[in-house]
Formats: C-alpha cells, sequence, structure tokens
C-alpha cells in the first residue's frame, strides 16, 4: 500500500505545485472548434516571442498561465486548418477568455490532400485497435447502445430474448465481463442491471469507443478482453433533444436530453431521462407442452409469450461550472435509476415455464467529477457513491406451462417456480469508485501519464421468506484498486508509441454458508502486475499500420465470486484470469473527388490464463477457470461512400478459441486443441445508405437497411460424440431496413423501420428465440 500512498502524493504535489505556478500570473483559457461547433483536440496556441502554450485537450480546451503583461501576438494551429493569429493586450492578473472556431484547409500538394481530422480520427489513429461508433447519423433510429455496438467488426452480440432480456458481448473471442463498460470514462462495474447497454437509447450517446484486446490506463480496470466507453457528449451551448418511439410487442422508449449552458457566467445544468416498457409477447415457436400433474409431454405449439415484461427508467440530472481559473470543468452528478422484469423461464433453459417470478433493480449514485489543465499539465478526477439494490421474488404457489394452463401447489409444498424452497432475496451494494489521473506534457513529441481507480463494493442481503438461506446476512467486500502509468512518443504526426505498466491490487472479504449452516470465510488477497505497448506508423499519407500488445489481468466480478441470488451459484476459489493480448492491423483510405474507400483489415491473437467460463448446471450454474484458451482470428472492414448520396460499409470476423490444456490433473485432456463449445467463431454486418435529397433542401429522405449473419456452432464440445446429432445453435439470417424523414434542417424527424424483415426465427442460445418481425415508429425533435 505504501507505493499507492506514494504515487498519490505525488499526484497531489504535481498539482498544487502547477496551481502555486500561476499566482501572480495572467492566464489566457478556451475551447477551439470546427464550424461545427464540435471540439478540436491536438490543437497548438502558442504565445509568440514567448516560448509558452499548449495544446488542447480531449474536450478541445487549453489554458496558458505565466503570460506576460502588454501586447501578446497568439498562433493557433493545427494539422489540416488554416492557421489563425490574433494580437491581444493583456494585464499583470487578468485571466482572459479566449475561444477559436477554426476551419478546414483542402489543399491540393501534388496527389495529396490535406483535410482537417475529427477526435474520433484522431483516436482511431492510435496505436491501440479501437473502433469509434459515432452516433450522429443514427439520432432517428429506434435503436439502443447494443444495436449501434454490434455493428464494429470483432463484435458479437447474443441476446436471450427481447427488450432487456440478458445479452453476451463477444469481443475478437472474449466476453461477458472480459469486457469492461463505462460511462465518460467511469466504470459501470456494480452500478446496477438498469444501466447497461440495450437500455440506453441512442439520443443519450454521442459515441461508443472500443478498445480490443489492448486498454489505455486512462480507462482505468481490469479489462481482459477489451473495454467500451460510452460518450454522452458536452457542450457549452443550450439544447434539447427527444424522443419517442413506438413499436410491436407493446415497446415504448422514451428519451430527453437537454442543458442549458450560461457562456457569461459560466455554467450549465443537464438532464438526461429514458423510459423503457415491452411487455416481450413476441411468438414462441414449438414451444413445449408438457402435463403439470405428472409431467408428459403433450405436443409443441406457437404461442405468444405471457410473462416476459420489462421496463426500465433512467434520471441523470448534472450542474455544474466550467472555464474558470481553477477548473476546465466541475460539476455534480446524480443517477437514479431502475428497472422490474418478469421472467419467462430461464435464460438459458425454455422447458421450466415461469408466471410469476420476477426482479427488481433500484440504483441511487452521486458523483463529482473535476478536470483541469495547468500549462503541460492536464488533470481529472472524479468520486462516485451509490447503493444498488436488488429483489428477488420468487413466491409463488403455481406451477406454469407455455399452454398458460396453471395449478396450484399443496400448501406444504415448499417449493417455489425456480427455487427449491419459496424465496423473496434481497441484497443491496454499497459503491465507492474513486478516480484521479494525470498526463503532463514535456512537449508536442513526449508526455507522461498516470491514473489509479479504486472500486469498491460491499454487499448484506437478506431472504424475508426462505429462513434457510443464509446468504449475504453477513457483509461480504471486494475492493479494487487498479493503477497505470504511460509513456508516450509522437514524431512527426506520423509516428506514436505508447508504453504503459499497470498493477492490480484486490482484497476480498467472502462468506459462504456450509452444509451444516456454518459460515466459511474467505478473505483472498493478491497484487499482480501487467505491461504493454501500442504503436501507429503511417508511411504514407492514407495508409496506418497499428501494433498492440499487453499482458491484462482481471479480477473476477462480486456476482461471478459471490453468487447472484437468483442463476449464478457463489464459487469463492474462482481465480483471476490473465491474457496475453496482441493486435495487428492495416487501415487505408483512398478520396478522389466526392468518392471515398476505407478499408482496413486486423489480425488479433489471445492466449488466457484460468480463463473464466459459466458452467451451466440445468436452469444454475457458477463461474470456473479454465487452465489454458488460445484464441486467435482475423477481422476485416471496408466502407464506401460518394458525397452524401450513398454509404456502404461491411465488416467480416472469423476468430479460433481453442482449450490448449494438454494435461488436466495430471490426466490428458479429451478437449485439448478443441475448440470452445458455444460460442459462434465466423459472421458479418453489412450495411446500406441511401440519401434522396438535394443538398439546399431543409427536408431529408434516408433510406437505412442492414444485414446480420452468424453461421452455426456448437453447443458442448466438437470432438465428443457424434457431430450429425450434437446440439446446434443454427445460422441466423437477420434484415432490418428504416426509412427516415426529417424536416426543417433536422428539428423535426420521423422514422418507420421493421426489423427481421422476413421473420426468420433466431436463435443466440440454445433453443432461446428471440423476436420475430417487429414494426416500429419513432418521432424526434432536436434544437440546438
Amino acid at each position: 500500500m505504501i507505493k499507492y500512498k506514494l504515487l498519490f502524493l505525488i499526484l497531489v504535489f504535481c498539482s498544487y505545485s502547477a496551481i502555486y505556478a500561476q499566482k501572480g500570473s495572467a492566464v489566457i483559457f478556451g475551447k477551439i472548434t470546427d464550424v461545427n461547433g464540435e471540439p478540436l483536440p491536438g490543437i497548438n496556441v502558442f504565445i509568440k516571442n514567448s516560448g509558452i502554450g499548449a495544446a488542447t485537450n480531449s474536450e478541445g480546451t487549453y489554458k496558458i498561465s505565466n503570460v506576460p503583461s502588454g501586447k501578446n501576438i497568439i498562433n493557433v494551429s493545427g494539422i489540416g486548418f488554416l492557421t489563425i493569429t490574433k494580437e491581444i493586450l493583456i494585464s499583470e492578473g487578468d485571466s482572459l477568455n479566449l475561444n477559436f472556431e477554426m476551419t478546414e484547409k483542402a489543399v491540393e500538394l501534388g496527389s495529396v490532400l490535406v483535410e482537417g481530422k475529427s477526435e474520433a480520427q484522431l483516436l482511431r489513429e492510435r496505436g491501440f485497435s479501437v473502433a469509434v461508433l459515432e452516433s450522429r447519423e443514427k439520432k432517428n433510429l429506434p435503436v439502443d447502445g447494443n444495436r449501434l455496438l454490434s455493428s464494429a467488426p470483432g463484435i458479437h452480440l447474443r441476446e436471450s430474448g427481447g427488450l432487456g432480456s440478458g445479452f453476451n458481448l463477444s469481443m475478437n473471442g472474449l466476453s461477458g465481463n472480459q469486457i469492461r463498460y463505462f460511462i465518460d470514462g467511469i466504470p459501470l462495474e456494480n452500478f446496477g442491471s438498469a444501466l447497461t447497454l440495450n437500455n440506453f437509447p441512442v439520443n443519450l450517446i454521442e459515441k461508443i469507443e472500443v478498445y480490443k484486446g489492448v486498454v489505455p490506463i486512462s480507462l482505468g480496470a481490469d479489462a481482459l478482453g477489451g473495454a467500451v466507453n460510452i460518450v454522452t457528449g458536452y457542450w457549452k451551448t443550450s439544447y434539447l433533444d427527444a424522443s419517442y418511439s413506438l413499436g410491436s410487442f407493446n415497446t415504448h422508449r422514451f428519451s430527453l436530453n437537454g442543458q442549458y449552458a450560461d457562456n457569461t457566467r459560466k455554467y450549465f445544468l443537464k438532464a438526461s431521462i429514458f423510459w423503457n416498457y415491452s411487455d416481450n409477447d413476441f411468438i414462441m415457436k414449438n414451444a413445449p407442452v408438457y402435463d403439470l400433474e405428472i409431467g408428459n409431454f403433450i405436443k409443441n405449439i406457437d404461442i405468444r409469450r405471457f410473462h416476459d415484461s420489462y421496463s426500465s427508467m433512467m434520471i441523470n440530472a448534472e450542474t455544474g461550472l466550467f472555464e474558470r481559473k481553477y477548473a476546465d470543468k466541475i460539476s455534480l452528478r446524480i443517477i437514479l435509476a431502475g428497472n422490474n422484469k418478469d421472467y419467462q423461464h430461464p435464460d438459458n433453459n425454455i422447458y421450466r415455464v415461469f408466471g410469476r417470478f420476477h426482479t427488481t433493480n433500484r440504483t441511487a449514485i452521486a458523483g463529482v467529477t473535476y478536470s483541469n489543465q495547468f500549462d503541460n499539465m492536464e488533470l481529472k478526477a472524479y468520486s462516485a457513491a451509490g447503493i444498488v439494490s436488488e429483489s428477488v421474488v420468487d413466491t409463488s404457489h403455481f406451477k406454469f406451462n407455455w399452454a398458460g394452463e396453471s395449478i396450484k401447489r399443496d400448501e406444504s409444498d415448499p417449493k417455489g417456480e425456480l427455487f427449491e424452497r419459496k424465496s423473496l432475496f434481497e441484497f443491496s451494494d454499497f459503491i465507492i469508485s474513486n478516480n484521479i489521473g494525470t498526463i503532463y506534457k514535456f512537449s508536442h513529441s513526449h508526455s507522461l501519464g498516470i491514473n489509479i481507480v479504486q472500486n469498491y463494493v460491499v454487499r448484506k442481503g437478506k431472504d424475508k421468506v426462505d429462513e434457510f438461506n443464509r446468504s449475504f446476512e453477513s457483509p461480504n467486500y471486494i475492493n479494487k484498486i487498479l493503477s497505470g502509468a504511460d509513456y508516450t512518443f509522437k514524431y512527426n504526426d506520423r509516428f506514436e508509441f505508447n508504453l504503459f505498466a499497470k498493477s492490480y491490487l484486490y482484497r476480498a472479504k467472502i462468506i459462504t454458508i456450509d452444509y451444516d449452516d456454518t459460515e466459511i470465510i474467505t478473505e483472498p488477497e493478491l497484487f499482480r502486475s501487467g505491461y504493454g505497448f501500442a504503436l501507429s506508423y503511417s508511411p504514407l499519407e492514407k495508409l496506418l499500420i497499428k501494433n498492440s500488445f499487453e499482458k491484462a489481468y482481471r479480477i473476477p466480478e462480486s456476482y461471478e465470486i459471490l453468487g447472484d441470488g437468483i442463476y449464478v451459484l457463489p464459487n469463492p476459489n474462482l481465480s483471476p484470469e490473465r491474457s496475453y493480448n496482441l493486435n495487428l492491423g492495416i487501415d487505408y483510405r483512398f478520396e478522389s473527388g466526392l468518392w471515398e474507400v476505407k478499408a482496413g483489415v486486423n489480425y488479433f491473437y489471445r492466449l488466457s490464463k484460468d480463463f473464466i467460463r459459466f458452467n451451466p448446471l440445468g436452469p444454475f450454474g457458477e463461474y470456473e477457470n479454465l487452465r489454458n484458451v488460445k484464441a486467435d482470428g482475423i477481422e476485416g472492414a471496408f466502407s464506401f461512400s460518394y458525397d452524401d448520396f450513398v454509404s456502404l460499409n461491411s465488416n467480416i470476423t472469423y476468430q479460433n478459441l481453442l482449450d490448449d490444456t494438454e494435461f488436466d490433473e495430471g490426466l490428458p485432456n479429451t478437449n485439448y486443441k478443441s475448440r470452445i463449445p458455444n460460442v459462434p467463431y465466423f459472421f458479418f454486418n453489412n450495411s446500406l445508405g441511401i440519401s434522396l435529397n438535394r443538398k439546399s433542401s431543409p427536408r431529408k429522405i434516408n433510406l437505412y437497411y442492414s444485414l446480420r449473419y452468424v453461421h452455426q456452432f456448437f453447443l458442448t464440445w466438437e470432438n465428443l460424440g457424434d457431430a450429425r446429432g450434437k446440439n446446434v445453435i443454427p445460422s441466423q439470417l437477420i434484415q432490418d431496413i428504416h426509412v427516415e424523414f426529417s424536416m426543417n434542417e433536422g428539428r423535426y424527424n420521423i422514422t418507420f423501420s421493421i426489423a427481421n424483415i422476413f421473420d426468420k426465427l433466431a436463435y443466440d442460445n440454445f433453443m432461446i428465440q428471440k423476436p420475430g418481425r417487429a414494426f416500429n415508429i419513432k418521432l424526434r425533435y432536436f434544437y440546438k
């Protein structure tokens, strides 16, 4: 712990040193944007003849301290933008706010076209294998964060039903908790089931950053397979974005995203709200009906789901100050969220039918964020705390089947619908999340970064019906501290190298109940360290080569160790998993007049030790370790566009996950070199957009078509038994279409959509059907 305290003191000392150095000096600060108001990072702002200056951060803001009094000439420059020169007069002690709007230059230099680069493009050009999914063209479509994310290469999303159902995201062969999620850089660990990607409408999302395999230290997390960062956007302007959609299966989705910003008094008020509801009463094909008295099979029927409704909501309120001497931005955020979910059946089994079993979740979180730039140092920090509570209700006396029939159990029968004894289990998590990070730029070419994150959770619970269920009666806790440091070198804006190291500190107290009703206390403690690099090189203006590597660790989630009180059984002996992740990619872009073509290919390799996977045991299951798992594969992406008229995007992924454990407890492993079961290995996505507009018209009509294909894969080990009789998750080919009407330059919008146009049967999991054809209409109002 001494090293963590020392590192924290160094950060605090650097921060106060930078603040102290500003006393008695003039300060110039502001924000630099493009003509559309989008922030521009990496723009250089210099005071001529004084040798001082600064570069804009990721939010496009800058700050220069120790500015000499008197007349000064400011020079603002960036690659692909016209240089701005401005003369100012400043007195000692002044604090001057100067904002600049930069214009792109497009000048032919032989056969090379020099253009300005967006923040997303600059991020893509880093050495990390990163995809940036911008939502700008999807705001009018009835899609959520999961749908936006699933369009990226190497990403496959598996769902167990309709709105609010369980889902599992796979990224280059690694999935589930091996992928970490963030919102504006804040980890979503333990934030509750209402704050997941499938709940967030696209209108609350500005973009999604997807890091595959290798994750920068700025996202402080034990991400074994990658990270997903939801960026909600931040503008110093007032705006309002409201939408409502109505669809099949009585599905309703509402969102409101608005902000008031006072650029004179430098404060803002922001609110983001969503509400989702669906009956999820789509038709189940060939659902098996069993006699409720003696359990004999009767027949297969087509029947609507009758106990699968879902609702969720969130209110995210934020207020703060910006462009102050002491802070670029400081804000207070409060999040209230919750959901209610009925279960028709367990997520991995359709033979047990529920008619009353349900869960509820409530989340309340408050947090403070802070960011500032002192000369060449950028400082960011946040602190959040909250309570997440969950109720699992299994108190019904009734048994149900797929025909909707029910019988009442005898009063003496203790069984519930899921558990062997009726249960009303309630547990709550008290969570704390803290972060402090800094970047110091020695020059345009050299910088050093440090980041420290703490995630702490205490869980306590009680079963109000089943007196024999003592899970979490005594508090359990998990404390994780993740630290990272990196060095970045840039040369000539064509070469970038990032070298980093990470440390993982884990402490926990886990209490389980033995068969003789005694408490077993496990207090694991461990320290691990990892390292990696990311580099990018552009030998030609339109060609980019990227290579990255990381030795990464992932500490098990609280519910993987403690259980979730529903389907997941506790396993206090679960070990952390580690992985050696390698990426090698090439991106190429070609432009000629109004034509643009982009293509990229990426090879990935993952060697995982103590690989954590879920082992189903009937409707229940537990997480277990596999000794060695090797994954490699290749993904390709291609896009084509002509002016604003047509765009085509396509990506394809092939991956191979193998059990690489030769011996298991001294005996030959029969699954050695066999493909890991129940994991898709080949899939692709295509999308086509056509705009039927004249450029000068304030009205727009856009057509969108998308296609997703997943090849069939085995449920169990492929080398065991006869392949002709094995259980298979079948291939699926799903097509969607959207017709979008936009009026008054995007202020009023209406979109008609059909999902799964040809009503194909689709399964992401064995025998667990997804919804069939669905119709949707979405209305959106946007003002800025």
